[in-house]
């Protein structure tokens, strides 16, 4: 059953392109991605329609429509519910074929499964926008992504090489094409800066270091923490910060472990925990150095482009889309995985060189600008959304322009 949307009656009869099917109403990554490329561009706001499945207790939808962007609730309902889905999938398709879509993308695995299905339903063409670096074989997969890679599909949109290689070996039957995600380029101020440092207990002198994103054991916090103790021991003006808190309701234990292993080492007073945050760019841009820590290969990595185009130096775990992102040329610094021991070294370098920082955000931020922009990300999904085989044309007085 459809919820009323908030917009006009001409609005909601407006031909649209492209549905973008999502699932979780609260904000990680992904969904951080979908509020930019909204945000960012015009033709994307004018051409699509976003179905949202409503799980969560986010402020997605409504952030979304704050950006004027078209966005239909649909009722909950989970792939073990076959009546639920049933509903979900003649909502879609209503949806389909009322709008005249020609492209229903699944901006992750569960939207996926139901958007792939309704795009055959309704007549639509499938596109997976993959956010995630998959096991080989099939069968090492959880359920929800294997069904997702086997779901009706005409084009795979892998956010790193990494996931890409996969993709063409679990279904090579599905073109893949590469997109990778794209940052705003935010400006923060000196004084703002200053004042966030400030906020988080750095004083003149000291060497701030921060980790940003979800709390759950696989992005590694835990590898921060160990680290920070190291250097702590060895430069005691340095203080640390954590910026981030449980999303979806994931591993809400982990953050609490993390505060007690802080006081268990003696660095409780010099590691700030923020919680959930909306100015990240104001604090990344405080940090004098900013830490990626994810125990597997991340499939992308926004934490790292964001804090690289706001010249922050960053040190990443390496492999997957961070070993993209960080080239050989000087642009951050590569270590292994659930390694504290190379992560504190690369602290220790970076913290007692200000020039070499300064170099490297530099050329950070020029990688950022030439390959991993917003706008870029924008470009190249039109372009492959206009571009899937068989997929019928939308309005001919649609707009191309950004």
């Amino acid at each position: 059953m459809l919820t009323a949307p908030c917009m006009s009656s001409s609005a909601t009869t407006s031909q649209r392109d492209f549905l973008f099917v999502q699932s979780t109403t609260e904000v990680g990554g992904a969904e951080s991605v979908l509020l930019n490329l909204f945000s960012s561009s015009a033709e994307l706001r004018r051409r699509s329609l976003i179905a949202s499945l409503s799980f969560g207790t986010g402020d997605l939808p409504g952030r979304l429509r704050a950006l004027g962007a078209e966005v239909i609730e649909l009722r909950r309902a989970r792939l073990r519910e076959p009546l639920g889905v049933a509903r979900t999938l003649l909502a879609l398709r209503g949806l389909i074929r009322s709008r005249g879509v020609s492209v229903v993308v699944g901006n992750g695995a569960h939207p996926q499964i139901l958007g792939g299905a309704a795009a055959r339903l309704g007549g639509a063409k499938s596109v997976f926008i993959v956010n995630m670096i998959h096991a080989v074989p099939l069968w090492a997969n959880d359920v929800l992504d294997a069904l997702a890679i086997r779901s009706p599909c005409d084009l795979m949109l892998p956010v790193s090489q990494a996931s890409k290689m996969t993709l063409e070996r679990l279904r090579p039957d599905v073109e893949s094409r590469l997109l990778y995600n794209g940052t705003p380029l935010r400006e923060v101020s000196a004084a703002d800066a200053g004042a966030a440092r400030a906020e988080l207990g750095a004083e003149a002198g000291d060497l701030l270091v921060g980790v940003f994103g979800r709390l759950q054991r696989w992005k590694g916090q835990d590898v921060f923490v160990e680290a920070a103790a190291r250097v702590a021991s060895q430069r005691p003006r340095t203080r640390f910060v954590v910026v981030g808190g449980s999303v979806f309701g994931l591993e809400p234990e982990f953050a609490e472990g993390l505060r007690t292993r802080a006081r268990e080492l003696g660095i409780g007073d010099r590691m700030v925990f923020t919680g959930f945050r909306t100015d990240v760019a104001r604090l990344m841009a405080a940090c004098d150095i900013v830490c990626h820590t994810t125990r597997v290969a991340e499939p992308f990595g926004m934490v790292v482009i964001e804090a690289m185009s706001l010249a922050r130096p960053v040190i990443a775990t390496r492999g997957g889309g961070p070993s993209e992102i960080i080239d050989r040329d000087g642009t951050g610094m590569l270590v292994p995985a659930e390694d504290d021991a190379a992560l504190a070294d690369a602290i220790l370098a970076l913290g007692d060189n200000p020039e070499l920082r300064q170099r490297i955000g530099e050329k950070g931020a020029a990688r950022v600008h030439e390959s991993f922009t917003i706008d870029a990300m924008v470009a190249n999904l039109i372009l492959h959304l206009d571009s899937v085989p068989g997929a019928r044309r939308g309005s001919p007085s649609a707009v191309r322009s950004r």
